[in-house]
């Protein structure tokens, strides 16, 4: 029998942070449906985060046999939050201790070395700020407003401009310009920039090696959209030539480029399918001018591609091209 994954966590609302997780397996949602009160139509793949009231959690652990102690854990201020394990990779994958819901006891135990937060939880700026109050934690706002030409698409038109909030040890207030200067460089975000971040936020050499390689296999990159093509026997074989440095001279007139979930095989599988003469399916990474210039207004694709356009989309690769799928892999 087919079984979903779900996580309960116990939250604390005064270090903000998670302190006990149980991941379990339900066969039946529409039981664990009835226990949460969800609402199919607002969330139909159950994905959002739920608040779990004392007597919803013991219909839980009683249903799923789950033995979540929440009053074993005797502290305070606990929340019990419900969620789907996402189904792919995860922050929980990585292999090194991920700061994010850990930002500040990881602050105040020096792990972090700066922790930005954008448009908090005034319950999460509040735990914060009373580290600022006992002289222990340095504080910084800075608000960037949204570009007029965004405006007309908010959800909330009083939504005018986003709060960054910084917080860093005394001593490491150095690292909030240092922070604000990276993000206002003005130029596309790419794996140099995300190694400084991760570097100002206090993650080690090795981790931010990790992460680097982790999203250049995941999504062929730090920054924008990954596109997909298919491509045959003798494309195939003039990129490995090449070094896979570059978009063969395709012989058709135009090509059809997608975007994909790297995590969604089934998908990928489809797109190769679609051509019976294709043998794999090519990722690549374009820098962001390019990009811009591709999706046209069209940010779902798919697009088409010119083959006179392959050499210059060849000049604003980012990085090198991947093959994800083989046809002799399906």
């Amino acid at each position: 029998m087919s079984q979903d994954r779900f996580i309960l966590s116990a939250f604390d609302l005064n270090l903000w942070c998670p302190v006990l997780e149980n991941r379990f397996a339900v066969d039946d949602l529409e039981a664990l449906q009835a226990i949460v009160d969800w609402d199919i139509d607002a969330d139909p793949n159950f994905v959002c985060l739920y608040t779990i009231e004392p007597d919803e959690l013991s219909a839980v652990n009683q249903r799923f046999d789950v033995g979540f102690d929440r009053d074993g854990l005797d502290l305070p201020e606990i929340e019990v939050c419900l969620e789907r394990e996402p189904k792919g990779r995860s922050i929980r994958n990585v292999p090194y201790l991920v700061h994010t819901r850990l930002e500040l006891p990881l602050t105040l135990e020096g792990r972090k070395k700066l922790a930005r937060l954008t448009n908090p939880d005034p319950r999460q700026e509040a735990a914060f700020d009373r580290w600022v109050d006992k002289g222990v934690l340095h504080k910084e706002v800075l608000v960037e407003p949204v570009p007029e030409s965004l405006r007309p698409y908010l959800m909330d038109p009083n939504h005018t401009g986003d709060r960054e909030v910084y917080y860093a040890l005394k001593g490491e207030e150095w690292r909030i310009p240092a922070m604000n200067l990276l993000w206002n460089a003005g130029v596309g975000w790419n794996e140099h920039f995300e190694r400084l971040e991760g570097m100002l936020f206090g993650y080690e050499n090795w981790q931010n090696d990790w992460w680097n390689a982790h999203w250049n296999e995941k999504s062929g990159g730090i920054g924008g959209i990954a596109f997909f093509c298919a491509v045959d026997a003798e494309e195939l074989r003039w990129m490995e030539l090449a070094g896979f440095k570059a978009l063969p001279p395709f012989g058709r007139a135009e090509i059809q480029i997608h975007a994909l979930d790297p995590d969604d095989e089934t998908a990928m599988a489809s797109f190769l399918a679609e051509d019976e003469n294709a043998v794999a399916l090519a990722r690549f990474k374009l820098s962001f001018d390019r990009q811009r210039e591709v999706l046209e207004g069209n940010a779902s694709g798919p697009w088409q591609i010119k083959r006179e356009q392959i050499p210059e989309i060849n000049r604003h690769l980012k990085r090198q091209i991947d093959i994800l799928l083989r046809r002799s892999e399906m």
